[in-house]
Parts: C-alpha cells; sequence; structure tokens
C-alpha cells in the first residue's frame, strides 16, 4: 500500500483508537471521526483474553495495562446447588498465562492517550450520516460536506447505522435479555483472581468481576452484573429496590457489603447487547470491525478481543499488499473462520446461561462440569473461553501462547 494514503477512521472506540495506532506506523493521513465532542469511554469492566494482551503487546501497552488491571487466573460459575458448571483455569492452557479483568475506561485511556500523540486529524462532534463510493474513491458524508478517501474504516459500535448501503448481507437482531451492572470499589480485594458467577438455572446470572484501578476513584473495583430479561426491566424499575436486594443477596450473601451501598435503581445501568452476522467485512473500498461488524452476546465476554485482534489483522494486511481493495478482500478471509465461530459459539451458549430454558440448564449442568476431565474437551473449551480458538474444528490457537507468556514474564520480572 503506497504511504500518504487518506483514511478515515469512523468511531474512537477501542477497534477505532487502535487502528489508529497501528496505522499511524505508516505515512498515511487519518482522519478520525467521532459524533461526541468529548470523548469517554462508558461501560462496565471488561476481561482482555490472551488474544487481547497479544495485540496491545504488538502496541507496546502491555505492561501498563496489566499494571492498571487485575489478573484472572479463572473462570468459575456456580449453579443454585452450587455445584460447580464453569471451573476453568489459564494455566491449564499455558502455565504463565492468565487474562486482565480492566475497568473500560482504563483501557480507554491507554488508548487515546497515546492516539492524541499521533499527527492525526480529529473530527470530534461530527456525525458521519453514510459512506458512499465511487470508481476510484470512498466517501464519508456529514451533514455540510462530503470528503474522499483512500480507505474507510467503520468502528463506531454495535448500533451503527453505516453498513446499511453497503454491498453486503447481514443480519441485525437485538437480544432479548440484558444486563444490569455497576463498578464497586474494593479497597479490601475481597474478589481476586477470578471471574466469579452464580447460576439460578439459565433465568438469573450475576458475576463479579475484578476490575483493577478505577479511573474515577484511583480505587480497586469490582464489576457486578446481574442478568435481566429486556421485558422485565420497567418490572424492575417499579419493584422495591430493597426487594430485589434481598433477592440478590439470597443467591450471593458475600456481596452484602456491596449490595447494601446501592441505594436506588439509578446506582445501576442496564446494558442490552444485539447479534450482527455480516456475510463478510469489507466493500471496495470500506472495511467493518469491532462491534460494528460482529456484535454479539457478552456470554463469552469477547468484544473488546476481538475489536483490537481486527485492528492488527487489517494492519496486517494493510502491510502485504499495495492495492487497498485486495488488502481488504483479505482481511475477511482471514478473519472469517475466527469470527463465524465464535459468532456460533455465542449463539449457542447464550440459552444456556440467558434464557427461560429449564432444558438448557439441565443440559448445561450435564455437560459443562465432566469437560475438565476429558482432555480433548477440555482443551477445546479452554481456547473457546479464553479466546483463541481459530475454528470450529481447530485446535491450534490463533497466536503462538508461548511467545505471549514469554512477553508476560518479562513485564512482571
Amino acid at each position: 500500500m503506497k504511504e500518504n494514503k487518506k483514511i478515515a477512521i469512523i468511531g474512537a472506540g477501542t477497534a477505532g483508537l487502535a487502528t489508529a495506532l497501528f496505522l499511524s506506523r505508516h505515512s498515511y493521513r487519518i482522519d478520525l471521526y467521532e459524533e461526541v465532542e468529548k470523548l469517554q469511554a462508558v461501560g462496565a469492566g471488561l476481561l482482555l483474553q490472551p488474544q487481547g494482551l497479544y495485540v496491545l503487546n504488538q502496541l507496546g501497552l502491555l505492561s501498563e495495562i496489566i499494571s492498571n488491571g487485575s489478573i484472572i487466573e479463572s473462570l468459575q460459575g456456580r449453579n443454585h446447588r452450587n455445584k460447580f458448571v464453569m471451573d476453568f483455569h489459564y494455566e491449564d492452557l499455558n502455565k504463565n498465562l492468565f487474562g486482565i479483568g480492566i475497568h473500560r475506561g482504563k483501557l480507554f485511556e491507554s488508548l487515546y492517550k497515546n492516539v492524541k500523540r499521533l499527527d492525526i486529524h480529529w473530527r470530534l462532534g461530527e456525525k458521519v450520516l453514510k459512506v458512499n463510493q465511487t470508481s476510484d474513491k470512498a466517501e464519508v458524508i456529514i451533514e455540510k460536506s462530503t470528503t474522499d478517501y483512500d480507505l474507510i474504516v467503520i468502528a463506531n459500535g454495535t448500533r451503527s447505522d453505516l453498513t446499511h448501503n453497503l454491498n453486503i448481507k447481514h443480519k441485525f437482531k437485538p437480544y432479548p435479555w440484558g444486563a444490569l451492572w455497576k463498578i464497586f470499589d474494593d479497597e479490601n480485594q475481597q474478589f481476586q483472581r477470578i471471574l466469579d458467577q452464580k447460576y439460578i438455572k439459565a433465568h438469573t446470572m450475576l458475576g463479579m468481576l475484578p476490575t483493577g484501578i478505577n479511573p474515577n476513584t484511583t480505587k480497586p473495583c469490582v464489576s457486578f452484573f446481574y442478568s435481566l430479561k429486556k421485558s422485565l426491566y420497567q418490572h424492575w424499575k417499579n419493584m422495591d429496590i430493597n426487594q430485589w436486594k434481598n433477592q440478590v443477596l439470597n443467591i450471593w450473601p458475600e456481596l452484602e457489603c456491596f449490595i447494601n451501598t446501592i441505594q436506588s435503581h439509578n446506582d445501576l445501568t442496564f446494558a442490552t447487547y444485539a447479534d450482527h452476522v455480516m456475510q463478510k467485512w469489507h466493500d471496495g473500498k470500506i472495511v467493518v470491525i469491532g462491534d460494528a461488524a460482529h456484535a454479539m452476546s457478552p456470554q463469552l465476554g469477547q468484544g473488546a478481543n476481538m475489536a483490537l485482534t481486527d485492528a492488527y489483522c487489517l494492519y496486517q494486511v494493510l502491510q502485504r499488499h499495495f492495492d487497498i481493495s485486495q488488502a481488504l478482500q483479505n482481511y475477511s478471509v482471514e478473519r472469517k473462520k475466527h469470527l463465524k465461530y465464535y459468532q456460533w459459539a455465542s449463539r449457542f451458549l447464550t440459552p444456556l446461561f440467558q434464557s427461560n430454558s429449564l432444558l438448557g440448564a439441565w443440559f448445561r449442568d450435564l455437560t459443562f462440569p465432566p469437560m475438565k476431565y476429558v482432555p480433548i474437551a477440555k482443551k477445546h473449551a479452554l481456547l473457546t473461553l479464553f479466546g483463541v480458538k481459530p475454528s470450529l474444528f481447530g485446535s491450534r490457537p490463533i497466536i503462538d501462547l508461548d511467545i505471549l507468556a514469554d512477553s508476560i514474564k518479562k513485564v512482571l520480572d
């Protein structure tokens, strides 16, 4: 790809910022569009899996991310009988690996402060209305102007409406379930090293994720989440908050010191999700990445990790190919198996944890616990949960786990 190409990145979330950092390594002229005038991260904590950490290491941010996050060594989940349904450990994949629970604001802060150092053109407060293509250029259309680019990267999140006029078959389906969430300070670090979850059949799931440093208070924090069907949200809003708090504590008494700090419904945020499936992720000189391309249930916790992986893959194909359209075609090919597998896995697993299906909960409780005793089943479960399974039948991780483990060891030493 020639230098001095003009590139538009639409969206300043994880995918957009990571893409800006990667593409700035060449002398591309980058315009970064974001419809809000003041950038800030909104959302609960998230879990960075090995492939996300691998990409952050490529950006030189691994040490900073580890120091601002919480090391997660295992994922554990118990059902209403207090029996383990999930009990998976990173060390069983590689003894030096782990995940990182991090406040979304800290991840944003790390990416954003590095992007601010770049020589790029910020287009804050400018909502992109439409993208278009001519025979040799792609166009970004805002309210008062149209600008030509050699490449447009759409990275403006799940609810993006910029994919509608692309020549790509796609299907967008909102999920019937969402989640209440809140970030609590955890100065005594009651929750450490484990993503801990509780399940009541499949209709109720709650969890606590150690989330590193809270950028708003500079204290250690933990993310709480509670699944809730969207159709029941108004019912929840109308019920006495203390009644709901008692329901939570009946399930998980150890949360008392956290739950008792909740004074009203407004102390929690309700997040909704969707499933977005695209036949491919490029059209001519336009590419779609991150949640705008492949939003899915948070059940596997892969959103930020997939966004980072998209950005890195895009950078790699643009390095290898002179022609942009050819590079983007190769991008879709290279991302296809990994993304299609995780979209399938998300659709398969979500009803086992967020639905009214008694059969689904029974199947989950019956089949998940024995996996750790069957080597091949355990390996595929670990690869899936920790984000590095390459395809439905593939068993070779999408990244070199030993290289990542060595990089992590150097940071910790």
